[in-house]
C-alpha cells in the first residue's frame, strides 16, 4: 500500500516526503529531491541559551563537515588487550600458590581430563594443598589421579623446586610411589621425565629396565634404550626385546610351539651375548661398532598431553638419534644367529627339519655356538638325571644294633657247629692223630683225608642244624625288615627298586675240592664267609688240595656298607691311551660287566640282573662309571642307559676271559 500524501509538516521546499506501508505493516519513508538542494539552508534548532548572536547557517554547515582529530587514549595495548591462554593462567596461579599450605583436610574425589585449580571446589582445593605438602615431605597418601597431574604440571613449570635435579627427583619419586595404583602414569611420566632432562640439560641414568617396550613408548626413548643395552658388557637382551630385532616370527616355528620354547627363550639371548664378546675379543668390534648406522635428526614435541606453557621452554626440540633397531644389516645378522641357534637345538634334541638363512654367520662363530649349546644341553641332562636319583639315608643307630645282634647269632652258630664237628670226628675210626690248626705244610695223606672228612661232616651238620635255626640275615640298609624267616635254608636277596637300597646279602656257595675228585658241598651262608674273609687265615695242605679254615672274629662296622664281591668272572680290555688305561684300572669287574652288556645298546633287563647280583641298583652303577670317566677321560661315558656315541668304538676290545 502506498501513501502519496505529501508531508505538509516538513515545511522544506523542493522536498517531497512519501510514506510506504507493505503487507506486513512495515512503514518505509521516501524522500524525493528536486535537484536544486545545494546550499539550501536547514532550520536552526531552537537553542536553550537566549541572547546568543545568530549563527550564519552556511558557515555552520561548512564547519560541521570538518572532523577534528581526537586526543589518543592513555592505554597499554600489549598488557591491557593481551590474550592469556589457559596454560599461562595455570602457570601464573601455580607460582602464586607455590608455597601455599592447608591444614589437615578430608579427602574429596576429583576427576578432570585436564585438571587445573579453576576446576577445583573449595574442599578439593583444601585437600590438594594438604596432600601436596604430605608428598613433599615424603609421605604418599591415597588420592585421585587428577590431583597427581596437577602436581606434575607444577613440577614441569618449575614450581616447588630450586634445582632441576631436585625437580627431576620429586617427579620420579611421586611416579614410583603411585605407579602401581595408577598404571596410566607410566604412559606419561616416561616421556615427561625425558623431556625434563632435555630442557634442563640433565644426564640422568635410565633407571627403568624394559622386558618389552610399551607400544606407546616414543621412538627416541626406544633407540636410547637399544643403545644402552648394546653398550653393556655383556649385551643384555631379553627374549621379548630380541623379538623386536628379528625379521621372522620365531614364535610361529613348529619347534618353538611343540618342544623348544624353553630352550630358545633361555639360550638365544645368551648366544647373542656370547657372539658379541667373541667379536670384541677376536676382531675388536662389538655389534654396536660393527653395525653403526648414520645418525639422523628428529623433531620432538615437548611435554605432550600436559597442561604446558610452550612459551617457557618452546614447543618442539630437535634431537639426534641413532636408529639401531631399524638398521637392516644388524637385524639380518641377529636373525641369522637366532636361526642358527634354533637349528643346533633341533639337532641336539632330535627334532627333524632345519631352517634356512644362516649363511650370514661366519664358520668360526658357528663352531663356537655349537660347542656352547652342546655343553649346556649335556649339563642340563646330567642335572636332571642326578635330580631323579633318590637320596639314601642311613640310620647309624639301627646299624650298630643290627651288628650286635648279628654277632651274637654268629657266635652261637659257630660254637654249636664246632661241637657237632668234634663229635663226628671222634666217632670215626682212629687212623692217626689229626693235625692241629695252624700246623705247617707237608702233612701226610692220612691227615689230609681226616681233614676232608671233617669238612664233609661239617657240611652235613650245617644242613641238619639249618632246620632248627635260621641262618644269619644281614640287612645292609633296610634296618626295619624282619631279620629272620622261619624254615629258611638260604638267605633271600631282596632288591628295593624304589629306594635303591639292598635289603640283604646274596647267598653264595664256596667251592671246596675234595681229595681224589670227591663232590663239593656248600660251606655255609654268605654272611659267615663275608665276615670270616676279614679274619686271619690258617691253612691245611694235603697232596690233593688246599682247604682254608676261617677263624671267628668280631665284625668291623665299616665292612657292613661295603658292596659284596660277586662272581669270579674276569675281563680283558686292551686300550692304548693312558687315560683309558687309568679308567680300566679304576673300574671293578661289575662295572666292566655293565659296559659289556651295554655295548650293543640299552639293555634294561640285563642291567637289572647285574645290579641284583651286585646288591646295588642300575642307576648307582652307572653313576659310579660316569664318575670314574669324568676323573680320567674328562667326559661322561654313559648317556642315559646307553654308551655315548663317541665312545662305542673304545669298547670293542672289552672281552670276558
Amino acid at each position: 500500500m502506498k501513501n502519496d500524501k505529501p508531508n505538509n509538516d516538513n515545511h522544506i521546499e523542493h522536498i517531497r516526503h512519501t510514506t510506504l506501508v507493505n503487507d506486513q505493516g512495515i512503514r518505509f519513508a521516501e524522500f524525493e529531491l528536486a535537484g536544486d538542494e545545494q546550499d539550501v539552508s536547514l532550520l536552526d534548532k531552537p537553542s536553550d541559551h537566549q541572547g546568543q548572536e545568530p549563527v550564519d547557517s552556511a558557515a555552520a554547515t561548512k564547519e560541521s563537515l570538518i572532523v577534528k582529530p581526537q586526543q589518543p587514549l592513555d592505554m597499554n595495548w600489549g598488557e591491557d588487550f593481551r590474550y592469556v591462554t589457559k596454560e599461562q593462567q595455570f602457570v601464573q596461579k601455580a607460582r602464586e600458590l607455590g608455597w601455599h599450605v592447608e591444614g589437615e583436610a578430608p579427602f574429596v574425589a576429583f576427576k578432570s581430563y585436564w585438571p587445573t585449580y579453576d576446576q577445583m571446589a573449595s574442599d578439593q582445593f583444601k585437600w590438594y594443598f594438604y596432600w601436596r605438602e604430605e608428598v613433599r615431605s615424603g609421605r604418599y597418601p591415597d588420592t585421585d589421579l587428577s590431583y597427581l597431574f596437577v602436581y606434575f604440571y607444577e613440577l614441569i613449570h618449575g614450581v616447588g623446586w630450586s634445582d632441576p635435579q631436585q625437580g627431576y627427583a620429586l617427579m620420579e619419586q611421586a611416579w614410583t610411589a603411585y605407579r602401581k595404583r595408577y598404571a596410566k602414569l607410566d604412559t606419561y611420566l616416561r616421556e615427561w621425565l625425558y623431556d625434563f632432562m632435555i630442557v634442563h640439560g640433565l644426564d640422568m641414568p635410565i633407571r627403568e629396565t624394559y622386558q618389552r617396550f610399551p607400544r606407546v613408548l616414543s621412538a627416541e626413548l626406544k633407540e636410547k634404550e637399544w643403545k644402552r643395552r648394546f653398550s653393556l658388557q655383556p649385551v643384555e637382551l631379553t627374549w621379548e626385546l630380541l623379538l623386536d630385532l628379528l625379521d621372522y616370527d620365531v614364535e610361529k616355528s613348529r619347534f618353538y610351539q611343540e618342544s623348544g620354547r624353553k630352550d630358545l627363550e633361555q639360550y638365544a639371548p645368551k648366544v647373542i651375548a656370547l657372539v658379541d664378546s667373541y667379536l670384541a675379543k677376536m676382531k675388536g668390534q662389538r655389534f654396536i661398532d660393527r653395525f653403526q648406522p648414520r645418525p639422523r635428526q628428529v623433531k620432538r614435541h615437548l611435554f605432550r598431553s600436559a597442561v604446558y606453557d610452550h612459551g617457557l621452554y618452546g614447543r618442539n626440540v630437535v634431537l639426534t638419534v641413532v636408529s639401531l633397531s631399524e638398521y637392516a644389516p644388524l637385524r639380518s645378522y641377529i636373525t641369522g644367529l637366532v636361526r642358527l641357534t634354533e637349528n643346533k637345538l633341533r639337532e641336539l634334541r632330535g627334532f627333524k627339519g632345519r631352517l634356512r638363512g644362516v649363511d650370514a654367520v661366519e664358520p668360526e662363530v658357528e663352531e663356537i655356538i655349537t660347542r656352547y649349546l652342546k655343553k649346556e644341553v649335556q649339563e642340563q641332562l646330567e642335572a636332571q638325571r642326578k635330580q631323579a636319583i633318590p637320596e639314601v639315608q642311613i640310620d647309624t643307630g639301627k646299624l650298630r644294633r643290627l651288628q650286635r645282634e648279628s654277632d651274637q647269632v654268629r657266635d652261637m652258630l659257630l660254637t654249636e657247629e664246632a661241637g657237632q664237628q668234634a663229635e663226628v670226628v671222634n666217632s670215626q675210626p682212629a687212623l692217626g692223630s689229626a693235625p692241629s690248626v695252624g700246623a705247617s705244610s707237608g702233612h701226610s695223606e692220612d691227615a689230609g683225608t681226616s681233614t676232608n672228612m671233617a669238612v664233609l661232616s661239617k657240611g652235613r651238620s650245617s644242613r641238619k642244624s639249618a632246620t632248627k635255626k635260621p641262618d644269619v640275615f644281614q640287612a645292609v640298609m633296610d634296618f626295619d625288615a624282619d631279620p629272620y624267616e622261619p624254615d629258611a635254608i638260604e638267605v633271600r636277596d631282596q632288591l628295593d627298586e624304589a629306594n635303591g637300597i639292598v635289603r640283604s646279602v646274596n647267598t653264595e656257595q664256596s667251592e671246596l675240592e675234595a681229595v681224589n675228585g670227591r663232590f663239593m658241598e656248600p660251606s655255609g651262608s654268605t654272611d659267615e664267609r663275608s665276615l670270616q674273609s676279614m679274619a686271619p687265615l690258617e691253612e691245611h695242605s694235603s697232596e690233593a688240595g688246599l682247604i682254608h679254615v676261617m677263624a671267628p672274629h668280631v665284625v668291623d662296622e665299616d665292612a657292613l656298607t661295603v658292596m659284596p664281591t660277586v662272581g669270579e668272572q674276569s675281563w680283558q680290555w686292551e686300550v692304548e691311551d693312558e687315560e683309558w688305561q687309568e679308567l680300566a684300572e679304576r673300574l671293578n669287574p661289575i662295572h666292566l660287566e655293565v659296559l659289556h652288556a651295554l655295548k650293543a645298546g640299552p639293555n634294561r633287563p640285563r642291567l637289572q640282573q647285574i645290579a641284583e647280583k651286585a646288591g646295588s641298583m642300575p642307576a648307582l652303577l652307572l653313576d659310579e662309571i660316569n664318575e670314574a670317566a669324568m676323573d680320567t677321560i674328562g667326559d661322561l661315558l654313559i648317556d642315559g642307559e646307553a654308551i655315548a656315541d663317541d665312545y662305542i668304538d673304545m669298547l670293542e676290545t672289552l672281552k670276558s676271559v
